[in-house]
């Protein structure tokens, strides 16, 4: 099934998202802890990277999901769409 393996891939892409979020929040974790204390206010005695690339992870699978629904609405239409045609030109023929 298509739809399936489209899921599957833009699943497979919402989680690489979630991982780079959480790799690039933890390095501006690094670079700027003030930034992300003011950013985040995590609570008192955690670690800061860690913490920054657990918050950074959640935006990430926020940001692929919503890829993940607009990759899948496109494909739906897609398929929708096909169906139309293909249903008109089959009338056409058996009007001629």
């Amino acid at each position: 099934m298509i739809f399936l393996r489209y899921f599957l891939y833009v699943l497979g892409a919402a989680l690489l998202s979630a991982m780079v979020g959480g790799v690039f929040a933890s390095m501006v974790a690094v670079i700027s802890p003030e930034f992300v204390k003011g950013l985040f206010s995590p609570p008192d005695g955690a670690s800061l990277p860690r913490y920054a690339a657990a918050v950074g992870m959640i935006w990430g699978v926020f940001i692929g999901a919503g890829v993940m629904a607009f990759c899948l609405g496109l494909v739906t239409l897609a398929h929708i769409a096909k169906v139309f045609t293909k249903r008109k030109s089959e009338d056409e023929r058996t009007a001629v």
